[in-house]
């Protein structure tokens, strides 16, 4: 059974500090962010109200709060979950995955870019393709230039501070990067806004920017070996196949089986959700074997992952899909933020400042929340508002006695991905 959701250890009673006087636009400036000022950021987009909802929602995927971003994005599931739910079967999701992926040369899985459960799906996924004969994994964040993910890192932070990659610095995402090159794939960059028309209303630059990303997929499956297979990671609608959105667009799915031939393989990740945050991703198929998707999803995606709910007022919620990372590690008293809000950060010995943490945690005072981390030596650092250093210590993270990585490791008795314990 895949989890995705563990409790992480909270104290109840915690409020959110009140936002600064001084918060200030613009958004997501390059400058605050290259100097890790991750509170200031916060705080500039909770000031600004509900209209910058989600981009708050996102800010928070990136803190390693999933429970704060969905509560900021306030997104519900799309109806008709409840009834396929109620009359499917409830089956695994990735061995329904790797039995409708046999056949398939490309397999395209969407996420919710400020729920990082989705990106603990694509984890799980990552080895069981693997072992499946899968070459290549196209990621939609990753820069065209190959500057964040070339030198064996995941780079955040690029072009000497000028710009910030949107996605990277997320610890989940980071670690499906880190993940995939560990275990051989090639990694795909796809998308380029800057190679889409930004003339025109809204459908035709949407459609505009499916063209080129679909362009670009179809030129690395041509360069491709014959034998190679794709993996692509895309956000939202991506994944769509036929007509959709008010404008009714092919969407980038539906443009490169239309260019290629190539029937993708689509798994939605965003619309459905169980609402019990402690329990197993799950999908759900007829009394044949056959996927059930809601209605308004039939022709457009082949199948769809109910992922964990990080909702309610529980902190616990905070450490839904976490536990992918690795194991939970006691933040030490010093490092937990008392005056204000602040930002805990865990990287290896001599990681440069501008590549992705291997856990990066926002907490209010009070809030006493675990970091989850694989096993090795680390040093951590507390940032408070600016992105000044406020205090830093060393730890190692022992290896389990099993010897295996938490949460990542394929059981050999299953053959299913074996959760953290």
């Amino acid at each position: 059974m895949l989890m995705l959701a563990v409790p992480a250890a909270a104290q109840e009673g915690a409020h959110p500090t009140p936002v600064p006087p001084g918060a200030h636009l613009p958004f997501q400036r390059s400058e605050r962010l290259s100097a890790g000022d991750f509170v200031g950021e916060i705080h500039a987009y909770s000031a600004a109200g509900p209209d910058m909802a989600q981009a708050l929602a996102t800010q928070y995927a990136r803190l390693g709060r999933p429970d704060l971003a969905w509560a900021a994005g306030r997104l519900h599931g799309k109806s008709g979950c409840d009834v396929v739910a109620q009359e499917g079967i409830s089956t695994d999701p990735l061995d329904l995955l790797s039995r409708l992926a046999q056949d398939r040369r490309v397999v395209m899985i969407n996420e919710n870019h400020f729920a990082p459960t989705s990106r603990a799906f694509w984890l799980a996924v990552l080895p069981r393709l693997r072992q499946m004969g899968f070459t290549h994994v196209a990621l939609e964040a990753l820069s065209p230039r190959g500057d964040d993910w070339t030198d064996g890192e995941v780079r955040e932070s690029i072009a000497g501070g000028k710009g910030f990659a949107p996605y990277l610095g997320e610890p989940t995402f980071a670690a499906v990067i880190r993940r995939a090159m560990a275990l051989g794939f090639t990694l795909v960059p796809y998308d380029e806004a800057s190679l889409a028309d930004q003339n025109g209303d809204s459908g035709q630059r949407i459609a505009s920017r499916e063209r080129v990303e679909a362009a670009r997929l179809a030129d690395t499956l041509t360069h491709m070996p014959a034998d190679g297979k794709l993996l692509v990671l895309a956000g939202w609608g991506h994944i769509d196949k036929g007509l959709s959105g008010p404008a009714q667009i092919p969407w980038m799915a539906e443009v490169l089986k239309q260019r290629t031939g190539i029937d993708p393989l689509t798994v939605d990740t965003t619309s459905c959700q169980r609402t019990d945050a402690h329990g197993a991703a799950a999908t759900y198929v007829g009394p044949d074997g056959t996927p059930r998707v809601i209605d308004r999803a039939v022709g457009h995606v082949d199948m769809q992952v109910y992922m964990p709910l990080p909702g309610g007022d529980d902190l616990i919620a905070a450490g839904v899909s976490r536990h992918w990372l690795g194991r939970p590690v006691a933040i030490p008293a010093a490092l937990l933020p008392k005056g204000g809000d602040g930002v805990v950060e865990a990287r290896k010995p001599g990681q440069p400042a501008d590549t992705a943490p291997y856990d990066r945690l926002f907490l209010r005072p009070g809030e006493v929340l675990p970091l989850y981390l694989p096993p090795g030596r680390y040093v951590l650092t507390l940032r408070g508002e600016g992105g000044g250093i406020q205090a830093s210590t060393s730890l190692t993270v022992a290896a389990p006695a099993h010897g295996k990585t938490p949460g990542t490791e394929l059981s050999q008795a299953t053959n299913r991905v074996a959760p953290s314990r």
